[in-house]
């Protein structure tokens, strides 16, 4: 990871600034503002609701519900070279 940014980076959210600090610097954190600015523009094309809040807290559950499932699919393919590199260690051994 990269040192603390100093400088503080602006973000547009909904045509709101944000300013943030992050040890990822500018790049990074313009990338995931315009993520997230994505997700909640998608939110308000395809649904009714018209709240801020609403908007925001359905983009949340959608960025979380990608989160969790991209933790699960790391998890099985961390179990799957444990497993993997178990089993090649154990027929080395074998053949030592």
């Amino acid at each position: 990871m990269a040192a603390l940014n100093d400088e503080p980076v602006k973000v547009y959210i909904l045509g709101q600034e944000y300013v943030v600090k992050s040890e990822e610097g500018e790049d990074y954190v313009q990338k995931v503002a315009t993520y997230v600015n994505e997700q909640i523009e998608n939110i308000i094309e395809t649904t009714k609701t018209v709240t801020t809040f609403k908007v925001a807290i359905l983009a949340a559950m959608r960025i979380a519900d990608e989160y969790f499932k991209e933790m699960e699919k790391n998890k099985r393919l961390v179990d799957f070279v444990e497993n993997r590199s178990k089993n090649l260690l154990e027929k080395i051994e074998r053949q030592v």
